[in-house]
């Protein structure tokens, strides 16, 4: 196994302004792929480089740029890209991949194909056959048939330890994950699947430590360069030339303890819709919002169900008279005014909603929130905020509790609403989660039916503990979150889209979908 070089503690970061791109810097200027020259002699390479994204794009640059220096070792670059995609107003415009744009500035042969079925290697401008393909970021499986016409076959670099994080998305995964390591690895391409192959180098473990709230952009602005330079260093060693000498394993099955984080290997599978769904079953406050940071704002996303709120009791009967326009025009009014009453009693979480299917919404700019407890006032914050993360446990378990049985004060509950931009304004909202059981009901015939229904539960939204004075935080609210071990969370939510409409701030579209408790 080759030696590998370079310890954690010789990393440090120079940061831009605001959200800009983290730079690893290496004070001693030691290769980070860390093994050493083999002096293997290469031919002068022939190269098909295929690409897409941005990623892939600090690879072509870093191979175009020593092509030009060292044209002895990198003597022509063809570049394979994949057809862009239409898009806008009757998808009538075609937008390029990223890699086409910069191959076109380059002036370098590009080969746009969506497949490898029925297609061969092309000869090098010098009329010389390709004896070379590097893959970045492509999406396309290079098959055998193609990989066996290349004399070196084929080299990729990705971003992550393998084995861990084997799949089309490491950076997302390496953030959800919370790894406090990260890394770049070049492999050759596997004839057999994605990310299988003999890594020739790698970043030394235990990796480059992921700054703190790092964001997807920032761990790729971070890597990209990196592997650049590990693909370029590599190829002036002869990294590439058999016999190959790997610097780690990348046959360890999934299931085997990770050096680097004491867990287990992960795949890491391309983030869908699914993965930005919040389910308030499944995520914390902290889960919700770093799944907000990493796949991007305004991509979380909930089922939401309109509670059957319990009417307003009728009044009592005056002795005045009323015309009928008069109690016609008062029965209105209580419709408008349906609330929560005391007693807390709700209809089952499974039961349909009054308004029939549910709606979609979408939580942007979305962060988590602490209580401190270092006065009295914070105090009693924290302790209001018990009494709400206990309604909405017991609401949870289908059960109908009153505030006596939930063991709380009247006065811990939600007060009436007020304009006062410090009012503790309240809202339960049902949320459809991504879970189904099965009920069984009675049909209009009489017989007894069994029906899959998504699993529901409620949330209490607030906006107690956000009067600090923010022009962001007006129109923000705050959702408690019920945690195991008893503990609760809040989830800040600054604005709400819902599903075929514009985005507007958050408290005023709880207005519109929730129940108003108090």
């Amino acid at each position: 196994m080759a030696e590998q070089i370079g310890t954690e503690k010789q990393w440090n970061w120079s940061a831009g302004a605001g959200d800009g791109p983290l730079v690893a810097r290496y004070p001693d200027a030691t290769p980070v792929h860390g093994t050493k020259p083999n002096n293997k002699v290469s031919d002068p390479l022939r190269i098909l480089f295929c690409g897409s994204d941005v990623f892939s794009c600090y690879s072509l640059k870093a191979l175009h740029a020593e092509h030009k220096a060292n044209p002895g070792l990198i003597k022509s670059i063809d570049v394979m890209v994949r057809p862009g995609k239409a898009f806008g107003r009757g998808y009538k415009e075609i937008r390029q991949v990223p890699i086409q744009n910069l191959a076109e500035e380059l002036s370098l042969p590009i080969h746009i194909r969506d497949t490898f079925t029925g297609w061969s290697l092309p000869q090098s401008p010098h009329g010389e056959p390709i004896n070379l393909i590097v893959a970045v970021s492509f999406g396309l499986f290079v098959p055998p048939r193609i990989l066996n016409q290349a004399k070196y076959g084929g080299l990729n670099v990705h971003p992550s330890l393998l084995p861990d994080l084997r799949g089309p998305a490491p950076l997302h995964h390496a953030l959800l994950n919370r790894l406090s390591h990260t890394g770049v690895s070049l492999q050759t391409l596997s004839p057999q699947t994605f990310d299988a192959g003999t890594v020739i180098a790698q970043t030394p473990l235990p990796g480059i430590p992921i700054p703190h709230a790092c964001t997807v952009s920032q761990l790729h602005d971070l890597l990209a360069p990196l592997g650049a330079e590990m693909l370029v260093s590599s190829l002036q060693k002869g990294l590439h030339v058999p016999p190959l000498t790997p610097v780690i394993d990348n046959t360890i099955p999934p299931l085997i303890p990770s050096p680097v984080e004491n867990k287990r290997y992960t795949h890491a599978p391309k983030i869908t819709k699914a993965d930005q769904r919040w389910s308030i079953l499944k995520h914390s406050a902290a889960d919700a919002a770093l799944r907000a940071r990493v796949c991007g704002a305004g991509s979380l996303w909930a089922s939401v169900y309109l509670p059957l709120p319990v009417p307003v009791a009728a009044k009592e009967s005056s002795e005045k008279k009323v015309t009928k326009k008069e109690d016609q025009k008062e029965k209105e009014e209580e419709e408008k005014q349906l609330e929560l009453q005391l007693p807390l009693y709700y209809p089952h979480p499974l039961e349909e909603s009054a308004k029939g299917s549910p709606k979609r919404i979408i939580l942007e700019d979305v962060s988590e929130l602490f209580i401190p407890s270092s006065s009295d006032d914070d105090a009693g914050l924290e302790q209001k905020y018990e009494a709400y993360r206990r309604i909405v446990q017991s609401m949870n378990s289908g059960k109908s509790s009153s505030i006596e049985q939930l063991g709380l004060e009247p006065v811990s509950l939600p007060q009436p609403h007020t304009e006062s931009s410090s009012d503790p304004l309240s809202w339960f909202l049902r949320l459809g989660e991504d879970e189904y059981v099965h009920v069984e009901t009675t049909a209009a015939n009489g017989e007894k039916v069994t029906e899959r229904k998504p699993r529901v539960s409620w949330a209490l939204c607030t906006r107690l503990g956000l009067d600090g004075g923010k022009e962001e935080d007006k129109g923000a609210v705050t959702f408690v979150i019920p945690e195991d071990g008893g503990k609760f969370g809040l989830l800040r939510v600054g604005k709400i889209k819902v599903e075929g409409k514009g985005a507007k701030p958050a408290r005023q579209v709880m207005k519109e979908l929730a129940v108003k408790a108090g």
